[in-house]
């Protein structure tokens, strides 16, 4: 009787286990996105040299925004700027792109000291990437990898191409980001 008892007890331990109360983890599997602004990219007097784009989602108040123009091509591949940028002509004219953003909005400017350098090259059918970095990822302390992954503070953030390495992004992960109205 002791046997079955004893057997009956395992036999309930192994069959009756409940599950884990294991649902405590925090997710920081956060991705980095990427996005083109390609569709009718003017500057011009009528939207006062400024562009501007809605994020919806809203990003965090912790998220990173880099902006780069593709600026032309060198062998066949695309020449990525970081903004802000700034372009110097003959007779110290200037010509620039900055731009700022909101958790909900994005803004890109083109400003200059003299409406002679508004070249077309500079003004008409502008292709922009907009790289998000999420502040979990943006913000993790610089520390060496053993495993050889980028840290923040190995990244070279001017370079498109190593971002987009750095936070495992293609060219198939580029979406496109549509005028705000």
């Amino acid at each position: 009787m002791k046997r079955i008892l004893l057997l009956l007890a395992i036999v309930g331990m192994t069959a009756l286990q409940g599950c884990s109360n294991d649902d405590d983890r925090v997710d920081n599997d956060t991705i980095a996105e990427v996005f083109e602004i390609n569709q009718n990219t003017n500057f011009n007097s009528l939207n006062n040299y400024r562009i501007s784009y809605t994020l919806n989602p809203p990003i965090y108040n912790s998220d990173m925004i880099l902006i780069y123009r593709l600026d032309g091509q060198d062998a066949g591949q695309d020449v990525w700027v970081p903004l802000p940028k700034t372009y110097y002509f003959n007779g110290g004219d200037e010509l620039d792109y900055s731009f700022d953003f909101s958790t909900r909005e994005i803004f890109i400017y083109l400003g200059f000291t003299n409406s002679a350098v508004l070249l077309p090259e500079f003004t008409q059918n502008q292709v922009f990437r907009v790289v998000i970095i999420p502040g979990f990822l943006s913000n993790k302390p610089a520390k060496s990898s053993d495993k050889g992954i980028a840290t923040p503070a190995s990244i070279d953030y001017n370079d498109y191409y190593a971002v987009m390495r750095a936070y495992g992004l293609n060219d198939s992960n580029i979406k496109t980001l549509k005028p705000s109205k």
